[in-house]
């Protein structure tokens, strides 16, 4: 239906499917070379990660325009980028719509690695149930809340350091650090409220030591925003921050597992060109 709708718009587009995570970001890489100037993401968030980061490059460049069409389950960047909810609407916006410079996110590890995020990163609590959700598999929500369950079963704070831009340390038990480029995560949280992927940093929003009933009373108030009233839980912006700890952490990027810290988590000023 959706390959009938953007022949119907007049598009002139090849389609390819993936086979495998990472698959998303080696067509997207292949495209941009090709010359391709559009290269749009059909799923969910994490596909959406995957070519982001086949379309830039490590210095922060667009190589050619991001589109999206979002049919995942979480479907954070939708609320985070003014994406459109109905596919037909978005299908037309990647045939007619304008391209907008926005920041991304990029996590650094100390072998060299770095790869970009859309929405947020995490270390901690959400990224540990990230890892358990996807070494679950299964689709839906299901697999979601079964790891958050186990997560909360498992969950203590670790000791953690935080160096954010001049040196501004903060050092402790936490239970989870997100840098987020926009409000949304984790499939609607409303994690950073005040977050804007077009200011040129990231809210950094730092969940202190939580307890396991403590944690479970506050995480339905996130889906608001109303975590904040925690005096427990900090936000700020940031440009950059590193997070590490006595013992490693579990990462997240865009709700995908990463390595373990120390990471360092940096904004990338308009270096996504995307179509909406």
């Amino acid at each position: 239906m959706l390959a009938a709708e953007l022949n119907r718009l007049g598009l002139a587009f090849e389609s390819a499917w993936t086979t495998r995570r990472g698959h998303a970001t080696d067509l997207a890489r292949r495209a941009a070379a090709a010359g391709w100037p559009l290269v749009v993401a059909i799923g969910g968030d994490g596909t959406l990660n995957e070519v982001v980061n086949g379309v830039t490059d490590r210095r922060g460049v667009p190589l050619a325009t991001t589109g999206a069409i979002l049919t995942g389950r979480g479907r954070d960047a939708r609320r985070n980028f003014s994406l459109a909810a109905d596919w037909r609407l978005a299908a037309r916006r990647i045939v007619v719509g304008d391209d907008v410079a926005l920041d991304l996110g990029v996590a650094e590890w100390t072998d060299g690695t770095s790869r970009y995020f859309v929405s947020a990163a995490g270390a901690g609590f959400d990224a540990a149930v990230a890892r358990r959700a996807a070494s679950r598999g299964g689709v839906g929500t299901l697999p979601y809340l079964l790891a958050v369950v186990e997560g909360l079963l498992a969950h203590r704070p670790i000791p953690v350091t935080i160096d954010a831009d001049a040196g501004v340390e903060q050092s402790g038990p936490l239970t989870t650090v997100v840098a987020a480029n926009g409000a949304y995560y984790g499939g609607g949280m409303k994690i950073a409220p005040s977050a804007n992927p077009s200011d040129g940093a990231l809210d950094l929003v730092v969940i202190g030591a939580l307890g396991r009933v403590e944690l479970l009373r506050w995480l339905p108030t996130v889906y608001r925003g109303a975590h904040l009233a925690n005096p427990r839980i900090t936000i700020r912006p940031i440009r950059r921050a590193r997070v590490a700890g006595t013992t490693p952490l579990r990462t997240h990027l865009d709700g995908e597992p990463a390595a373990d810290t120390p990471v360092t988590f940096r904004v990338c000023p308009r270096a996504l060109r995307l179509r909406r």
